[in-house]
Formats: structure tokens, C-alpha cells, sequence
């Protein structure tokens, strides 16, 4: 099938309103693990935004998630079931990656927060006590 139908969001890509590099980046891994799980296609990254989307061993598709933005780029052969797969993914679980993220994201601020208490400054003087009956 022909790519004409989707020339401006080849020229142009999708908007996905993500909230800053770090969740660009779990997205475009999220999107990556998700294709490595249907058959007959794989997704490798050499940097977490840049993926080359497989089809029975051919890269077919470039897709790169960078200031919220993810572009395609049609690779050697039909990209078309390329693209249907990222865009059937954008479509399926785009609210549920954001809210895994924001989750994680929760998560990781209440760890800093029990990293940096003050429990944590006394804890570590006792610390230096215990060497004392060595």
C-alpha cells in the first residue's frame, strides 16, 4: 500500500504531549518492547529515542520519540504495517503509558525523599560506632 495517505504525519509526526525528555524516552521504550512482542516483528535502540522497526529481518521503519514528537521514517520496503503497528499502539496505550510514567515518577520522588531524611544523616553515625568494638 501506498504512503501517500500518510504524507503529513511523515513530514510532520504526532504531537504525543509528553511531559519532558524522560518521559519521551520511556515512551519510545515502552512502544520498543511492545513491537519486539508481535510476531514477525523486532525494535532495536541504540539510545533510547531512535528506533529501527523490523519486519521478518528488514528494517522497514525509523521512528524517533524526541520533545514529545514522534516522527517516522520509512526504511527499505513497506512501511505500511510499520506504522499501523506504532499508531495502533499510540492509539491502545498512549494514556497508559503517561500514567505508568507518572506513577514511576511517584515512586522515584518518594524514594529521594527517604534517601535525603534526616533519618538517613543519623543512621549513618551510628555507623561509625559499630567499628568502635572491632
Amino acid at each position: 500500500m501506498s504512503l501517500d495517505k500518510f504524507a503529513d504525519m511523515l513530514k510532520f509526526g504526532i504531537n504525543l504531549k509528553l511531559s519532558g525528555d524522560d518521559e519521551s524516552r520511556y515512551y519510545a521504550q515502552r512502544l520498543r518492547f511492545y513491537i519486539m512482542e508481535m510476531e514477525d516483528f523486532d525494535c532495536e535502540s541504540e539510545n533510547d529515542e531512535d528506533l529501527d522497526i523490523y519486519l521478518k529481518t528488514e528494517c522497514v521503519l525509523k521512528v524517533k520519540v524526541k520533545n514529545s514528537i514522534l516522527t517516522f521514517e520509512p526504511a527499505a520496503g513497506d512501511a505500511y504495517e510499520a506504522i499501523m503497528v506504532v499508531l495502533g499502539f499510540v492509539s491502545h496505550f498512549h494514556d497508559i503509558v503517561q500514567e505508568d510514567f507518572k506513577k514511576d515518577q511517584i515512586v522515584d520522588e518518594e524514594i529521594l525523599r527517604k534517601v535525603t531524611s534526616p533519618i538517613e544523616e543519623e543512621s549513618s553515625e551510628d555507623d561509625d560506632d559499630d567499628f568502635e568494638w572491632i
